[in-house]
């Protein structure tokens, strides 16, 4: 699980999903869109089309910007400006780069949640404005709201026991280190 590889691919392919989806649909739209719901559901803000998905492409963005972005500024970044537990262990020449592998795959994953709430928050605002749309499903919509907070706790606790275990070391051996 600490190969980037996989979830880059996977992001990708949830990301090309979620554009061919938007790309049948779009001619169908109409030229104003509800495009904010409140809790029941109910339209409350509108936009043009174009407004809509030009929002989209923005906020999906971060999603990349998260997933990939992040990751390769890390690893560009003098140690200084680096935030990790035990960063002297595990930012040492012999960790380094499997550090950033396992972080850019971390990352990675987190990227694919983060777009997959993304795209399906913005399917639900466009299912609504399709011809013989149905309602805006904030139900289903809090579900996986849920799901996502939940996800990125699972997901950060993983990342705070990955970097604060560190192996044992003979105490001498940590305080010479500073690792501890």
């Amino acid at each position: 699980m600490n190969d980037p590889r996989l979830p880059r691919t996977l992001y990708f392919v949830i990301l090309l999903m979620g554009l061919l989806q938007w790309v049948r649909v779009y001619p169908l739209l109409p030229e104003r869109m509800a495009s904010h719901f409140s809790f029941d559901g109910t339209p409350n803000g509108w936009q043009s089309k174009e407004a809509f998905f030009t929002g989209m492409f923005v906020v999906i963005a971060t999603s990349a910007f998260v997933a990939f972005l992040i990751p390769l500024l890390m690893a560009f970044s003098p140690d200084n400006l680096i935030n990790l537990p035990n960063k002297k262990y595990w930012l040492a020449p012999e960790r380094r780069e499997e550090t950033y592998r396992f972080f850019g795959a971390q990352m990675g994953w987190f990227g694919c949640g983060l777009l997959f709430f993304l795209l399906y928050a913005t399917w639900q605002a466009i299912k609504v404005n399709l011809p013989h749309a149905e309602r805006f499903n904030s139900q289903g919509m809090f579900q996986v709201l849920v799901g996502f907070l939940i996800l990125t706790m699972f997901w950060t606790i993983h990342l705070l026991r990955h970097f604060y275990a560190v192996p044992d070391f003979p105490p001498s051996s940590n305080r010479e280190q500073g690792w501890k």
